[in-house]
């Protein structure tokens, strides 16, 4: 288990990524069920509650213990330590060089100051850094225009549009892919 010391801290001009800590599985867990982070997330799914609360709690445990390189999620949080959210990440095809990256940021009263824009484009250099990626990709749906402009704004290239994919609330929405790919990624960074 990695000490203080030793914990992976990625440091931005907004906010951190860190490992995740014993303490932050409840952490993770409470702010998920108070937050309306879901109703951008995934509508559809209905509101966490219970025994999503405890997988979600059991990831961030599992996560925490596995100690992949780079791990497969991190805690966001602001430059003073308080957390706020969440990026994670998982393989879609490891051997053609192309995982995706999830975030959360699970309160409201977090939205709006860049602390998404930064997660994804710290989490994106540190996985570039790390793995032999060929590219990232991220998905969301038409109605979360806030992940939408970070996706964007990050670098993200919009990829493909599955019309009506979801329903929520009676209305049909649509399911976005984006992508950026390792050369984009390092034209990006030179250009700083």
């Amino acid at each position: 288990m990695p000490t203080a010391e030793s914990m992976l801290t990625i440091v931005g001009d907004l906010i951190n990524l860190r490992e995740f800590r014993p303490d932050d599985g409840p952490w993770v867990a409470r702010a998920a069920a108070r937050g309306q982070w879901w109703r951008w997330d995934a509508p559809w799914e209905g509101r966490p509650l219970g025994e999503e609360m405890r997988r979600i709690s059991s990831w961030v445990e599992r996560v925490r213990k596995e100690q992949a390189v780079p791990p497969l999620g991190m805690v966001i949080e602001t430059r003073a330590g308080r957390p706020v959210g969440t990026v994670s990440r998982c393989w879609v095809d490891e051997r053609a060089g192309w995982l995706e990256v999830g975030i959360g940021i699970f309160s409201s009263r977090n939205w709006g100051k860049g602390f998404g824009v930064e997660a994804v484009a710290l989490w994106a250099d540190h996985l570039f850094a790390e793995l032999p990626l060929h590219r990232i990709g991220l998905r969301t749906w038409s109605g979360n225009t806030r992940m939408i402009r970070v996706a964007l704004r990050a670098g993200f290239k919009q990829e493909a549009t599955f019309r009506e994919a979801y329903r929520a609330a009676g209305r049909a929405y649509d399911r976005i892919a984006f992508g950026l790919l390792r050369r984009e990624w390092e034209k990006r960074r030179a250009g700083r």
